[in-house]
């Protein structure tokens, strides 16, 4: 369920959504008036769902706080496949293109803090402001390279290399992301990564 937020709340949020999204749309302050009329700050609490499966993904997001899951039911258990974690896309991407059902949900695994822009107004700003074509661009080509760098990593490493890499390149995962969903992640057993993270605290 979306919560809401007081006009200084709202305000300060969507200052830091422009300052966070100055790489991919440096936009002047006279375009950045038109581009936050179709901007959206979103505020969760710790549970709730910003998608389900089933429903259309309206917006493309970048976390401004906190962290959300992405899970897929399968024959009754969840599996958990993505984090988006802060100044990260968050967003069922193929949804969003295509404009049709979610295959999965996107959860919030924290208390957190969305910077959202809807489709039909993102497709305005592409038609009328050729330079927020990066953003979407970038959002797309970001997930697409997790993607393959994720599907060759289940191909060729073993579940203790892929721990040891996320150890390595993502340390943010092991603090805040709850065993059971991590383990899922990683696609093992919770009691295989207890046993994983238990060989290695001994080998230090």
């Amino acid at each position: 369920m979306e919560r809401t937020f007081s006009d200084d709340e709202y305000k300060l949020h969507l200052i830091q959504a422009r300052e966070l999204l100055y790489d991919y749309l440096p936009l002047t302050d006279e375009q950045w008036e038109v581009f936050k009329q179709g901007f959206k700050i979103r505020k969760y609490h710790k549970g709730d769902f910003i998608l389900s499966e089933g429903e259309n993904e309206r917006f493309l997001s970048i976390v401004i706080s906190g962290c959300t899951r992405h899970y897929l039911m399968l024959k009754g258990e969840e599996k958990s496949f993505d984090f988006s974690f802060q100044h990260e896309f968050s967003c069922s991407y193929s949804s969003f293109i295509q404009q049709e059902p979610s295959r999965f949900f996107i959860q919030a695994l924290d208390d957190c803090v969305l910077a959202s822009i809807h489709y039909d107004f993102l497709q305005e700003l592409y038609l009328h402001y050729p330079e927020s074509n990066k953003f979407g661009r970038t959002a797309v080509e970001q997930y697409y390279i997790w993607r393959e760098l994720r599907e060759i990593s289940l191909m060729t490493e073993s579940a203790q290399e892929r721990y040891l890499r996320l150890m390595e390149k993502h340390p943010i995962y092991l603090a805040q992301v709850p065993l059971k969903y991590l383990a899922s992640y990683l696609n093992i057993k919770p009691e295989s990564l207890s046993r994983i993270r238990k060989k290695l605290f001994e080998e230090r």
